[in-house]
């Protein structure tokens, strides 16, 4: 925890946020300006090379940034440490477990040749 405390985390929390909004733009702009929507060009978009690093990028900085933010929370609004320190555990391992379903599921498809 001491890895991102005082301004680290607050810098961090800014880039990651820079990198969310960032990606955001690029999947608005991709929806308006790309071809029509359809389940074939998704499926081509998020199995693409490009568009599964940037899915898995997506993901890593929203666990972060909610990382940072939920820590920040817990931190500051719940002083007893005998339930602090499950609190923590528990919101570390719901981030942590959908980075690592995102990333398994863009590696399945990769690895099935789709």
């Amino acid at each position: 925890m001491r890895l991102f405390h005082g301004q680290r985390a607050w810098v961090l929390q800014r880039v990651t946020a820079l990198v969310l909004l960032v990606l955001i733009a690029l999947g608005a702009a991709t929806l308006l300006t790309g071809p029509s929507l359809s389940y074939e060009s998704w499926h081509a978009l998020a199995t693409s090379t490009h568009g599964a690093v940037l899915i898995v990028v997506f993901f890593a900085a929203l666990c972060l940034h909610g990382w940072i933010g939920a820590r920040d929370i817990v931190l500051d609004y719940i002083h007893a440490p005998a339930f602090r320190l499950p609190v923590l555990a528990l919101i570390a391992v719901i981030l942590f477990a959908i980075f690592i379903r995102v990333v398994l599921t863009m590696a399945a498809h990769f690895a099935s040749g789709a």
